[in-house]
């Protein structure tokens, strides 16, 4: 009996049949591996890439969005309308849920996403069990792997190209030039569509920047040996803004309509002069006329008025107001220009030669030319001058105080100054919280002491050339959210750090 059982035992362990089948089947599996593994890894990376594709198209629209002033609200919806148009749920099922749309603020500086004004827009995308729509696999379900998940991210960012995060730029579409001895304090930054020439010995603080669209243009001056630092900051952009002259145009417009978003940007921290009757003696208006006057009302005024209101308020214009100066077309003299604080030179005669004159909390549009004095206190002013000249509209002596003297980088008290024509002003003009946008050149000249100016706040547009002489110190202040300088500001995607 023992034997007999042995016997079968033998038998079957030197049986071969049905081995090829189990082979068969350990083929068959590995097979559907080898497939799976083709064909699902395959399909999630096809539908990664899809994502991705959608989370970067929806992050880019709604930065559109942001950089138009939109609301929150407005951003998120541009975005999940793109997300829809790219990833349509339709086909790709869910792909984001609340608080997958994000505002956020990125700092160029630490590449992290920090707290403050939004800048930037986060959008998240995923198919996974969170919006219970993993993606599904094929033959992988056989080895018991039956989802996928997947999730991408794409921040897109809207600002000041290379590490600026400030308003504050020298900006020429032309060359721009800075003599020598100057130094560029961190987040200020430079940039010119034709080249930037650094003769020698210009120093770059950690985190300023400078910009052309070649860098050849620098003609072997981009280096630390002529230009101590500037090897971190230099970088080649091109940022090719809309022509000044529509710019300038823009915010004319705006400052002289009833009522607009600009105007009321301008005019928030500005207050209306509680004695306006200066403008009846300078014959302006009328008494009645007077009190249906409100913050950003415009009054017309000829040169002459101008000067007769001057004489009447002892040099203080009034406050919270638009004066619409109404200058002769051509020529020169007392019909072409309007004076503040011109010292013994000043049209209005009655006044002394000491008279300190202010224009604060106004803006002044105007086809006349400006004559600026050592007498001249301008702050949380806009002045434009729409003349047309060969030469600068401007003319300013040594002395006069524009912006915030204690250069406290107090925004408020910013002065705005666009002409339609070039700019030639000496370096303590452009000292503290002056915008210059100029549709021609920007001269800077050195003041007659030739002593070192520091400038803090200072913004140079123009649509020509920008010159700097030697030994000036530019710092920035805070981005400037009025609108009314022009927005150097890129579109660009990010990878934050985390």
């Amino acid at each position: 009996m023992i034997s007999s059982v042995n016997a079968r035992l033998a038998r079957f362990a030197y049986d071969e049949r049905g081995a090829m089948t189990v082979l068969w089947l350990f083929g068959v599996m590995f097979l559907c591996l080898l497939a799976g593994l083709a064909i699902d890894v395959t399909n999630v990376h096809r539908h990664k890439q899809r994502l991705t594709l959608a989370a970067d198209a929806a992050a880019m629209a709604g930065v559109i969005a942001l950089s138009e002033a939109r609301s929150a609200s407005d951003v998120q919806a541009a975005a999940l309308a793109s997300v829809e148009t790219n990833a349509p749920k339709s086909i790709m099922g869910t792909t984001s849920g609340p608080g997958d749309i994000q505002l956020v603020r990125f700092d160029p500086r630490t590449k992290r996403l920090v707290s403050g004004t939004p800048n930037a827009v986060k959008v998240t995308l995923h198919r996974d069990k969170s919006v219970l729509n993993p993606v599904r696999t094929g033959f992988l379900r056989l080895v018991g792997l039956e989802t996928f998940d997947v999730a991408v991210t794409s921040v897109a960012y809207y600002g000041a190209p290379g590490n600026c995060t400030s308003s504050d730029m020298l900006y020429g579409k032309g060359q721009v030039t800075l003599t020598s001895s100057n130094y560029i304090g961190p987040n200020f930054c430079i940039h010119s569509q034709t080249g930037v020439w650094l003769p020698q010995q210009n120093f770059f603080e950690a985190g300023s920047g400078v910009s052309m669209p070649s860098l050849a243009a620098c003609k072997g001056k981009c280096v630390n040996a002529a230009n101590p630092g500037i090897e971190e900051a230099v970088f080649a952009m091109n940022l090719n803004l809309t022509r000044l002259s529509d710019h300038i145009t823009k915010v004319r417009s705006a400052m002289l309509a009833p009522s607009s978003d600009l105007k009321t940007e301008f005019f928030k921290d500005k207050v209306l002069a509680s004695d306006l009757s200066p403008l009846v003696t300078a014959k302006i208006t009328t008494t009645a006329g007077t009190k249906k006057l409100v913050k950003g009302s415009v009054v017309d005024v000829t040169p002459a008025q101008y000067n007769d209101l001057m004489i009447a308020t002892n040099g203080k214009l009034p406050t919270g107001l638009v004066y619409n100066v109404d200058c002769r077309d051509k020529g020169n003299g007392p019909t072409t220009s309007i004076s503040i604080g011109a010292g013994k030179d000043r049209k209005n005669n009655t006044l002394t030669s000491a008279t300190i004159e202010t224009v604060s909390q106004v803006a002044l549009i105007t086809d006349c030319g400006f004559e600026v004095g050592a007498q001249a206190r301008i702050d949380a002013a806009l002045a434009i001058s729409t003349r047309i000249s060969s030469s600068s509209v401007i003319s300013a002596a040594e002395g006069a105080v524009i912006g915030d003297p204690l250069k406290n980088c107090d925004l408020s008290r910013k002065v705005y100054l666009m002409t339609m024509s070039g700019v030639s002003v000496n370096a303590d003009f452009t000292a503290s919280n002056i915008a210059i946008m100029a549709n021609g050149n920007i001269n800077v000249a050195a003041n007659s002491s030739s002593s070192a100016v520091t400038h803090k706040g200072t913004s140079l547009h123009a649509e020509g050339s920008v010159q700097i002489p030697a030994n000036n110190t530019f710092n920035s202040c805070a981005e400037d959210p009025s609108g009314l300088i022009p927005q150097v500001r890129t579109f660009k995607f990010v990878a934050p750090k985390t």
